[in-house]
């Protein structure tokens, strides 16, 4: 299995949904141990470049450059900048759509994808699905992921057990990266 970690939007705009599910500190020790391992580590970045985008009718647009935009502060203190890559072209929910994604985990021979992030059932969920689309494995961190309902959250987990990929917690996950 040759492994990349997708720590999906976990930035300013989402502070508050990440605060309440508490997933913080865990995504930081997943990250950690990635690192750890030499397990390469690629972070989204959502923005809206198109203000009549489909997402901006359900959402305000996050811009560029914005203090939105940026990564929240203890993700941005876990990133190595020599390793991790920064995806900062993501404009839909899914990180595969228009964005060097699948061009990057091809070129490193990933076969398998760890999903961590926000929000669970949006941007976390298509991503996962798209990486199913494309012949990846996803392994679903289940307490990595932050939704704004626990209903939300508890659905996406279910369905992505029932048909595209493990659901671990991080602490499961890491066990696992170090056996």
């Amino acid at each position: 299995m040759e492994l990349a970690l997708l720590v999906i939007d976990m930035q300013n705009r989402f502070q508050a949904v990440l605060n309440d599910a508490q997933i913080i500190p865990r995504v930081v020790k997943v990250m950690q141990a990635c690192h750890d391992k030499c397990i390469p580590i690629f972070l989204t970045q959502h923005h809206d470049p198109e203000p009549d985008s489909i997402i901006c009718k359900f959402w305000k647009p996050i811009h560029i450059e914005s203090d939105d935009w940026q990564l929240i502060p203890e993700i941005e203190n876990a990133v190595v900048q020599e390793k991790d890559v920064i995806i900062a072209e993501k404009i839909r929910y899914n990180a595969f759509y228009q964005t060097p994604l699948k061009k990057n985990l091809l070129a490193r021979k990933v076969d398998t994808v760890a999903i961590v992030g926000c929000e669970t059932n949006l941007c976390c969920e298509s991503t996962a699905r798209a990486a199913n689309d494309n012949n990846f494995s996803v392994l679903f961190l289940k307490d990595g992921n932050a939704s704004s309902t626990k209903e939300f959250h508890d659905a996406t987990v279910k369905s992505m057990e029932y048909g595209f990929g493990k659901t671990p917690t991080c602490q499961e996950f890491i066990k696992m990266l170090r056996t």
